[in-house]
């Protein structure tokens, strides 16, 4: 539970050699590279177009891989993602990387035979929407489009209703009487669609037309000089055409399965090529010698930096940072306490006065997160799930490894909590033995006491221990400052602290203390009980004398930092009203603690009731079987993203604000960020 020492380190190498020492560093991932300052000696480069190629080759990469993905789906297992990446050595690593130029030229090739597909389905349906239209022309003999001979005009078109000859033709008579040159056959007709063709002389064209139009008449679609039978046909062969040759072509793509690894791999390179790029503009390089200063941790200084000098001619110089250099942090805790490094990480990284608070927060992360959730059967889920995995589940990545491991914690907490409210997947054993057995009797009683039913002394039980979590937060303020060589200041921001809340708290808890206690309580409920008020009973008599010190110390030294009389005062008394507001609003925080725990049981336990509703035995079992899976289920899912929400707000909230700063630069290695491969260890 600290944070590693950082030290500087500076390589100097000869500039022929620079691109081995990047790729070692890069292999090793041990060094953060910082931007040296140019100089008239020295200066720094960058390089705008290795980036365009790059982000090009990763644009048609990443194409390719989309097609394949499209094309022929890989069939993953539901834990494929905690799959580790696969390991290369670096020759293979280089011997892939001399295959890129053919792996892009096939990326090419799959993303036009992609795209040729595509054209071809398009036209598909373009032709097929001309087929459908030409569908009712097919008896027409003669081409759709109108034409005109010497003396005569033809319209072909339709009406999007039905209608007869007769009714078109006196229509016709009607708007044109004096037009008696005119004659029309109905070439298909239905209950949405009447195909016409109608004769006229050539000078009666346009008028006609605008009588047919004023009724709905639309043009027949144009077909050339073929009729419409000769050309559904042709377009029917060239739909048949292309559906074959992208059925070929659809073939090849799903035998491209084989080829997603080359692609894989290809996106790695890419990656890291551009990290290694990026990596080159914060080198700086004279005619001859390259300089490349950056952080690395003190346990892996001495390792690296005799390899550069063995195998690159390099020269070395590790250090102690300045005072003024911004030096990031780099965490290290134990089983226990390393899978919350990232709840720490969220929130802030300590700076460089800070202590690194992850390990004094774990066992109140774990303790709080089981109260939370606060049920034994989904504890088991939990943990034995997350348990499962890392035990069988070779080979996971660090992430995955300490996320699995702050579960299976939590997971461990919730089964304890859960056995001491009696609550294992609500009141289910209880439902199961009246219900089904027909007994009265609970077989999983509560070790300590049922939450749902004691909830004042589960209240009390809360709050002691959020008292304990924020005077564990003063005592890491003290710690603080006596490291930083502040002793006074840990003394005056920590003893009245606690003499005030100690003092004050027998009247806290005096609200909330029950006079008795139920006929049925545990053995282990009675002995908390009685502890309790054995200890509220020692307190109650000297606490007023404990408050009154506390106070005066507050007034006396809260203010300490004024230069005047008044200043010192009215700091002191503002201090006594901020201790008593803050600490009044922190403790009362910790309710949370029960309401997020009953609000699980309660939601168990009316999922087990809705079971057992039905009153036909068979009905029943299935019922309850089906409402218990779904709905316990579903309070799962929600209920762990409470605990873990509020038990994240309990820590930063309400411990951390007790003694932490943070504002500190998390520790980036220059690294092959990768997604799929990963070099093998070398040393």
């Amino acid at each position: 539970m600290a944070k590693l020492k950082v030290m500087s380190i500076e390589l100097a190498a000869p500039l022929s050699r620079k691109d081995e020492v990047v790729d070692y560093l890069q292999r090793k991932g041990a060094v953060e590279l910082s931007v040296p300052e140019a100089t008239e000696r020295f200066s720094v480069t960058t390089a705008p177009d290795s980036y365009e190629n790059n982000d090009k080759a990763t644009a048609l990469v990443n194409s390719a891989l989309s097609v394949l993905n499209r094309r022929c789906p890989q069939k993953k297992p539901l834990t494929a993602m905690l799959e580790p990446r696969k390991e290369l050595t670096l020759s293979e690593w280089i011997k892939r990387a001399e295959k890129l130029d053919d792996v892009l030229r096939e990326c090419e090739a799959l993303i036009r035979m992609d795209k040729q597909i595509a054209d071809r389905n398009a036209d598909i349906v373009r032709r097929q929407v001309m087929i459908d239209s030409l569908a009712p022309w097919q008896e027409c003999d003669i081409p759709v489009s109108s034409g005109f001979t010497k003396h005569t005009a033809r319209i072909l078109g339709s009406f999007r209703s039905k209608k007869t000859r007769e009714e078109l033709l006196l229509t016709l008579a009607n708007e044109l009487p004096e037009r008696d040159c005119v004659d029309l056959e109905i070439i298909s007709a239905s209950e949405v669609e009447t195909c016409v063709a109608v004769f006229c002389l050539k000078e009666d064209y346009e008028e006609i037309e605008n009588v047919l139009r004023a009724e709905g008449f639309v043009r027949a679609p144009e077909c050339g000089e073929r009729t419409p039978r000769e050309r559904i046909e042709e377009l029917t062969v060239q739909n048949e055409t292309d559906a074959h040759a992208n059925a070929e072509d659809e073939a090849l793509l799903a035998d491209k399965a084989a080829f997603f690894p080359d692609l894989e791999f290809a996106l790695d390179y890419l990656s890291a090529e551009r990290e290694k790029t990026a990596a080159l503009e914060k080198i700086a390089h004279s005619g001859r010698v390259c300089l490349i200063n950056g952080y690395i941790a003190q346990r892996d200084a001495k390792r690296v930096a005799e390899y550069c000098e063995n195998h690159f001619d390099a020269a070395a110089e590790v250090r102690e940072p300045e005072e003024d250099e911004d030096v990031p942090v780099l965490l290290s805790n134990g089983f226990f306490s390393a899978p919350l490094e990232n709840i720490t990480g969220m929130y802030s990284m300590p700076a460089r006065g800070d202590i690194d608070p992850t390990g004094f927060m774990s066992f109140f992360y774990y303790l709080f997160f089981g109260m939370m959730l606060s049920d034994a059967g989904y504890g088991l889920i939990i943990s034995g799930v997350c348990g499962g995995l890392l035990l069988f589940k070779k080979g996971l990545e660090r992430k995955w490894k300490n996320t699995l491991k702050m579960y299976l914690f939590c997971g461990l907490s919730t089964v304890f909590w859960g056995a001491m409210y009696g609550s294992w997947f609500g009141d289910a054993p209880a439902v199961i033995c009246r219900e089904f057995l027909h007994k009265d009797f609970n077989p999983l009683p509560p070790i300590w006491t049922d939450a749902v039913k004691d909830t004042m002394n589960v209240l009390i039980m809360c709050f002691i221990l959020g008292l304990a979590h924020l005077f564990w937060g003063v005592l890491m303020k003290g710690w603080t400052d006596i490291k930083n060589g502040r002793k006074l200041d840990a003394v005056f921001d920590t003893v009245p602290t606690f003499l005030t809340v100690i003092g004050i708290a027998p009247i806290f808890f005096g609200l909330f203390v029950q006079d008795s206690i139920p006929d049925d309580y545990s053995p282990l409920g009675t002995f908390f009980y009685n502890t309790f008020m054995s200890v509220h009973s020692a307190l109650k008599g000297v606490s007023t004398y404990i408050l009154i010190a506390g106070v005066a110390l507050v007034i006396l030294t809260a203010g300490r930092s004024a230069k005047n009389i008044g200043g010192k005062l009215g700091g002191g008394l503002y201090g006594v009203y901020n201790l008593f507001s803050g600490y009044l609003g922190d403790v009362l925080s910790y309710a949370r603690l029960l309401a997020l725990g009953m609000a699980t049981g309660v939601i168990g336990q009316v999922m087990n009731m809705l079971g057992t509703m039905p009153k036909n035995p068979v009905i029943k079992a299935i019922a309850f079987i089906l409402v218990f899976c779904a709905g316990h289920a579903a309070n799962l899912a929600i209920n762990i993203i409470g605990a873990y929400v509020h038990t994240n707000r309990l820590q930063y909230v309400e411990f951390f604000s007790k003694f932490y700063e943070g504002g500190g630069r998390a520790f980036v290695p220059f690294a092959a960020d990768t997604k799929y491969y990963r070099f093998k260890e070398e040393l």
